[in-house]
Formats: structure tokens, C-alpha cells, sequence
């Protein structure tokens, strides 16, 4: 990674690394962040929100493809004042503006990131609408398991180092061959 260039691209060889590096998101993610997902299907974008769930001490089991709901809340299981609320989107079935207006999205989807963390699969759909502050996962099948491409945007790009270091017991932090 130069000086420069913030990406993290990494391997994940197994479920359980995926599980991790999603954990290792949230845990540096803070209320109001928005963490774009893209891939095509069974990349590992559920797999990872599972993952973030778990960063958050939400049961990851209760993660589930929001893909007819489109958004779905999860909150800690514990009643913690300080926990962060997980909101995770489902665009693959989103055909423009309107439709993200019927699941209380606004501009930058600002009010669905209040309290939160905001999770978006198929982000890449909804591109328009993420605003200049949001991290992009980009999850791609491969020999070895699974590609996986951090891209900070806006105030992600401050956070990448600690998120690198946090990363670095779980996973192969070098570039896919």
C-alpha cells in the first residue's frame, strides 16, 4: 500500500476469514458510517454484514439476505446504550431514486445511517446516492478463496492503517495471484 493509495486488498481462504474481516470493519466503523458492498451473487456480501454483525456483538445468525425486505435493523443482543444499530440494505431489487425513498432513504441515506451503521449490498446500484464518505468492500470469487478490496472514500481514507493493523492476524494482506 503506497502513501497514496489507502486500498487494502486482501484473501480470504475460508468463511471464517471473511467473518473476521467484517468484524474487523465494524469494529472501526463508527455511527453514521456506511459500508458499501459490491460483488456479484455468492461473492460473500451477506457472509461479510454477518461478519459486521458480529463486530458489533450482534448475533450474526440473525443476519439474513434482505433481498424481498430490502432493510433490515439488528441491534445487540445486550441492552447497550452505547451499541450501534447494523442497517442493512439489499439494492439488487432498487430500480432508482423512488424506490429508495419507500425504505426512508434521504440524499445520502442520512437518516438511515442516525445511530447506526449502514451496510449496503449491490452498492455499486446505487452509487449515486452513497455520498463522499463511505468504505467499499468489493468481494470477487477466486482460486484461492475470495478477492477482497477495502476502498476508503472521504473520511474512511484516515482510518485505513488502524484498519490494516487490525486486519493483519486474520488475513492475507497481499495481492491475489
Amino acid at each position: 500500500m503506497s502513501a497514496g493509495d489507502q486500498t487494502l486488498r486482501l484473501m480470504s481462504h475460508s468463511v471464517e476469514q471473511t467473518l473476521a474481516v467484517g468484524a474487523s470493519v465494524a469494529k472501526a466503523a463508527m455511527a453514521g458510517d456506511l459500508i458499501g458492498l459490491v460483488g456479484e451473487l455468492g461473492a460473500g456480501k451477506t457472509q461479510f454484514v454477518r461478519g459486521m454483525a458480529q463486530g458489533l456483538d450482534i448475533s450474526p445468525a440473525r443476519v439474513s439476505s434482505p433481498t424481498f425486505v430490502f432493510l433490515q435493523e439488528y441491534q445487540a443482543d445486550e441492552d447497550d446504550e452505547g451499541s450501534l444499530v447494523l442497517a442493512h440494505v439489499d439494492a439488487y431489487r432498487l430500480h432508482g431514486p423512488d424506490e429508495l425513498h419507500t425504505i426512508g432513504w434521504e440524499g445520502d441515506g442520512h437518516e438511515l445511517r442516525r445511530g447506526a451503521v449502514l451496510a449496503v449490498e449491490w452498492a455499486d446500484r446505487i452509487a449515486h446516492a452513497l455520498g463522499n464518505d463511505w468504505l467499499e468492500v468489493r468481494l470477487q470469487h477466486h482460486a484461492q478463496g475470495r478477492a477482497v478490496t477495502l476502498s476508503p472514500h472521504g473520511n474512511w481514507s484516515a482510518r485505513m492503517q488502524a484498519l490494516r493493523q487490525s486486519l493483519e492476524p486474520h488475513v492475507s494482506l497481499k495481492e491475489p495471484e
